[in-house]
């Protein structure tokens, strides 16, 4: 990426997000951050919308503001999402299920869609989506999580074949254990379990998360999309 790149990432309050967004401040980059709280970045080259990503009017209106700020999108990663404890299918209510599907896929679909726009009158871009090693683990407990990961992948595949004539590339990232307070709620016994079944039995860094990022919005990646990097698991 080519310094003071234009830098859309939702969900930059914490966590991963915000992980993300400070390698890439540090690095120059301009980026462009949205979460339901307030801002928790201090860079002159961070611009923070407060929304709610699972609506779909303020969605357009972050979008628009982005487009008012800067004549170009580099690069889309579309992080904002949530995970619940561990709760198994049977004793789950229906209020916590349709959280799940408004955030992680409702909000992955208009971030998605509105960004794509942009990046289709100027005829680039990368799309980055954020899913997620239990989509590969099959963990008791994590059915409907696990559901909205995977319903990501194929968003992400399908879409990256509509975007091609456009020179836009969209790929997925499936990060293993890294220690956010999205995963701290699951619980010692299935933080436990998930890294005895990984094949690479750590947690991971941002760094590491980066890299990939990194390696998928390269100039020299142009060719690559759709595609599904697990990171820390063979699936």
């Amino acid at each position: 990426m080519n310094n003071l790149s234009a830098i859309v990432i939702s969900g930059t309050s914490k966590g991963i997000g915000k992980g993300i967004a400070e390698y890439y401040l540090d690095q120059g980059h301009k980026v462009f951050g949205c979460s339901r709280s307030q801002k928790t970045i201090k860079n002159s080259n961070y611009f923070h919308y407060q929304a709610d990503i699972t609506d779909e009017k303020q969605v357009c209106q972050w979008v628009n503001d982005i487009k008012k700020q800067t004549d170009k999108i580099d690069l889309l990663i579309c992080n904002a999402g949530i995970a619940p404890a561990a709760t198994i299918l049977t004793m789950m209510p229906g209020s916590l299920f349709e959280d799940l599907i408004q955030t992680n896929i409702s909000g992955t679909f208009y971030t998605c869609r509105e960004i794509s726009k942009h990046m289709m009158r100027q005829r680039r871009g990368r799309i980055i989506t954020i899913s997620s090693m239990s989509a590969g683990l099959h963990l008791e407990g994590t059915s409907a999580y696990s559901a909205t990961k995977s319903a990501i992948v194929e968003m992400t595949k399908i879409l990256a074949k509509e975007l091609a004539p456009f020179g836009i590339t969209c790929n997925v990232i499936a990060p293993s254990m890294i220690m956010t307070d999205a995963v701290e709620v699951l619980g010692e016994r299935i933080i436990d379990k998930a890294l005895d079944k990984l094949t690479i039995k750590r947690k991971l860094s941002i760094d590491e998360i980066c890299n990939v990022i990194s390696f998928f919005a390269s100039e020299n990646s142009t060719s690559i999309t759709g595609q599904v990097i697990h990171m820390g698991l063979v699936t």
